[in-house]
């Protein structure tokens, strides 16, 4: 790294611009500048003590000082101790902690002047022990004093790069958690995408599935979210399921549903030269601790997974079942209450979350977390009656439509029945934690002009709205 190192004229104050009374200061300034020549202006920006060292007697002078994040033990070594030998020998013995022996070699004079004799700036990085016992990372910086060969000073310059140093040690550890992530995905997932939520951006990170019109492979370039997914769902969505689609995997919807939980999971069909065929998405954070983290977003085709399948039957099974919880899933779900209301079948639907369920998962595990999924569905199946359809969301959202049910206090005592049976579930797993889930309902009426999708944002919004009550709640809307 080639440094420059001569104060120039035209860096100096101009003792003109200043009242005639204080000209000879500003001259007596510009000529201590002078006298340290090569102090470069770099360093003096970013580092918060400089001492300018004679290589020839070893004289130490002390150039400046902020005082921020300085060591004063460190300070007055340099005071007491004022010849560079000594003063570094002290230093690296009582401050630096870590590669003690090598820091020893590196800072021997001789070292520091072949390192820096060509104009090159020259750094050691350390954990240093302050003042208050804390260590911290640290960093000294040697450079010549002037132009190569011409100077007999050199300048020996200390700073804090704590916050620098630990930050791309996160970066790291977050660089390692991603490629975790998209090795598990690439498993099972032909086509995976990482988005940026703020901004709806879309890198490529693997294509080996369908290539919507526009992608150029995996690689850098960046794509627009809101293009690709409707692109996608125009040329390659079963068209019953459109519709549905276009706000299921909308960047607004997405976010929405991760929140509160670190993935979000649903099924689909697409059609491909004629045939329907299943496939499911998968949406999770990159990083659940911070806000706003990029996602990952993963497609797969559920033919494969039941490749084995002897019969078709089989297939038509599993892409309307719940493969978690033996429900029946969203897709086939929604399809059933939106059949039931086009033949004017009044009801309420109902849409459970499970309070706190990410506890579960992050602090008793994921088989934990599994079992809570199945003892849910499991208590809509006693709770519910079989003309009623009931079905998973995805994650830990479920919903019922409750056949000819249009009265409030009958919806209150079939939910009372229902939160009863939930707070009867008992896993030795739990650790005394109790299950509870905030509910919305909204009603639906004979002959009624409410769309699925009006009457499932109707539920929905009073989910919200319980979400602020402890333990399980509804919420009529």
């Amino acid at each position: 790294m080639q440094t420059d190192l001569i104060i120039k004229e035209n860096e100096l104050i101009d003792p003109a611009i200043y009242p005639e009374d204080q000209r000879g200061l500003v001259e007596d300034f510009n000529a201590r500048i002078k006298r340290l020549t090569g102090i470069i202006t770099g360093i003096g920006k970013e580092y918060h003590t400089i001492w300018v060292i004679n290589s020839k007697t070893m004289d130490m002078d002390l150039y400046r000082s902020t005082g921020e994040n300085t060591n004063r033990s460190a300070m007055a070594l340099g005071f007491q101790f004022d010849k560079y030998d000594r003063f570094i020998e002290e230093y690296v013995d009582r401050f630096v902690v870590t590669n003690i022996e090598s820091i020893q070699r590196d800072v021997k004079m001789d070292f520091v002047l072949s390192r820096i004799k060509d104009g090159d700036l020259f750094t050691l990085d350390y954990m240093r022990l302050a003042d208050d016992g804390n260590m911290s990372y640290h960093q000294m910086a040697f450079a010549l004093a002037g132009q190569p060969g011409e100077t007999d000073n050199f300048i020996l310059a200390f700073r804090d790069i704590d916050k620098t140093i630990r930050k791309h040690i996160a970066d790291k550890r977050y660089l390692r958690e991603q490629l975790d992530i998209v090795e598990t995905l690439s498993r099972d997932y032909y086509n995976i995408f990482k988005i940026n939520p703020k901004t709806g951006d879309v890198v490529i990170l693997k294509l080996d599935g369908y290539v919507t019109k526009g992608m150029e492979g995996a690689g850098e370039k960046v794509y627009s979210y809101d293009v690709l997914y409707k692109q996608y769902v125009k040329d390659r969505v079963y068209s019953e399921d459109q519709e549905w689609m276009y706000d299921a995997i909308s960047l607004e919807t997405i976010k929405s549903k991760l929140k509160d939980n670190s993935e979000y999971v649903s099924s689909y069909r697409v059609m491909d030269k004629g045939e329907v065929h299943y496939y499911q998405f998968t949406y999770i954070l990159i990083n659940a601790n911070v806000p706003n983290s990029d996602l990952l977003a993963g497609f797969k085709n559920v033919d494969d997974i039941v490749a084995s399948a002897k019969e078709r039957q089989n297939l038509e099974i599993l892409a309307s079942t719940d493969l978690m919880t033996g429900i029946l899933n969203r897709g086939s779900g929604e399809r059933k209450v939106i059949d039931a209301m086009a033949n004017n079948k009044a009801g309420m639907l109902c849409i459970l979350d499970i309070d706190k369920f990410k506890e579960f998962n992050d602090k008793l595990g994921h088989n934990v977390g599994d079992k809570v999924l199945r003892g849910i569905a499991d208590v809509l199946k006693i709770t519910f009656r079989d003309e009623d359809i009931i079905f998973r969301l995805g994650g830990d959202e479920y919903a019922a439509y409750v056949m000819n049910l249009n009265d409030e206090e009958a919806g209150k005592v079939v939910l009372e029945r229902l939160f009863s049976e939930i707070a009867k579930m008992d896993f030795p797993e739990l650790e005394e934690r109790k299950v509870c889930v905030s509910a919305g309902a909204a009603f639906y009426k004979a002959g009624g002009k409410q769309s699925f999708e009006e009457l499932y944002k109707l539920a929905d919004s009073g989910v919200y709205e319980s979400k602020k009550i402890d333990g399980s709640a509804v919420t009529f809307r």
